[in-house]
């Protein structure tokens, strides 16, 4: 595949990810299967248990909507990512009342308070003496990632500079961005020409604990689970024993696939394992794990993007639906970009 058609897995498989996954979230992964009849493989409209209620089929959430502005926002600047652009493109995002009203993070939306009245700073919760940096460590750092890789493709490093840029905009903490950092080097490896998805895994544990390390010299360190340590865990647990759904389901149950970085990138990192051999199949797994799903299955979208067959009539399907249902064209977005980044 060229650029443009791997950019355009990338985006596809992260809009994909999202809309579906917007229907799945909040449930269990066993009710999951029991409301489907078995796992969810297309759009649908969400139901009550849903954030997305009111959506209808293939709407994206947040997840997506932040990338695709921060991307349009960079080809503004001629191609060019800075923090100024990454809050221009945020506070554009939260003036849109369909995906901050319903969507925003807590994460996301006290840094967005804050940028639009600096005087609120960072403030401590309610009885407490400090901010408590370490509930920032949600997984909203490495859901809009997808640009830090895509302006680098095969520059791993150069990925990883440009995830802490994005990364610490709303979530400043040594967690969060080493999070955003694996997702961010494992995109990067993805689009490498003749890269195969073992080497976006390697990247991904190498911007994991470069991210990290970077964080707690330039950022706040905060208590918690390690994100890397989490990610062997995870890749343990698919390489043990069990069928392909036990193993899945593993994750769910040992590794979590929540709010918290630590969750949600090595479940992450555990279901693009468990599918090396079939993208789309990464993408329709982290759907029906269960709990975050959208921001999972978002998550998942963009790391393994690169390698899904755009032409395959099970994603070609689902991608003009994504664009159809939402009102864009990721086909023009993913030609501009690669004009950008040769």
């Amino acid at each position: 595949m060229n650029l443009v058609e791997k950019i355009q897995g990338v985006l596809g498989c992260t809009a994909i990810g999202d809309a579906m996954g917007s229907v799945t979230e909040n449930l269990t992964f066993n009710q999951i299967r029991e409301m489907f009849n078995g796992t969810l493989t297309e759009f649908v409209k969400p139901g009550k248990t849903a954030f997305a209620l009111g959506n209808e089929a293939g709407e994206i959430t947040d997840d997506f909507s932040q990338v695709y502005l921060i991307l349009k926002e960079i080809l503004n600047n001629n191609g060019l990512l800075d923090k100024e652009v990454v809050i221009k493109a945020i506070l554009e995002w939260s003036e849109i009342p369909k995906w901050f009203n319903r969507f925003a993070g807590p994460t996301t939306r006290t840094a967005i308070a804050m940028y639009k009245n600096p005087s609120l700073e960072m403030k401590p919760l309610p009885g407490a003496v400090t901010v408590d940096y370490a509930s920032k460590a949600t997984n909203g750092s490495a859901m809009k990632i997808a640009p830090a890789g895509i302006l680098n493709p095969g520059n791993i490093e150069g990925a990883i500079d440009d995830a802490i840029i994005i990364a610490r905009v709303t979530h400043d903490n040594s967690l969060a961005i080493s999070g955003a950092c694996a997702v961010a080097a494992a995109t990067a490896a993805g689009l490498a020409e003749n890269s195969i998805i073992e080497e976006a895994l390697s990247a991904g544990i190498y911007g994991a604990i470069r991210g990290e390390t970077i964080a707690k010299k330039i950022s706040r360190d905060v208590a918690g689970a390690s994100v890397v340590e989490r990610i062997k865990l995870a890749l343990n647990i698919v390489e043990g024993v069990g069928t392909k759904e036990e193993r899945l389901e593993k994750l769910a149950q040992i590794i979590g696939s929540g709010l918290h970085i630590s969750e949600a990138i090595p479940c992450a990192f555990g279901i693009v394992a468990l599918n090396k051999n079939d993208a789309l199949q990464a993408v329709f797994d982290a759907v029906n794990i269960g709990y975050d799903t959208d921001t999972i299955a978002a998550i998942v979208g963009t790391m393994v993007g690169a390698f899904v067959d755009i032409h395959d009539e099970r994603f070609s399907k689902l991608y003009d639906e994504v664009q159809i249902a939402n009102d864009i064209n990721i086909v023009e977005l993913a030609k501009e970009l690669a004009t950008i980044v040769k």
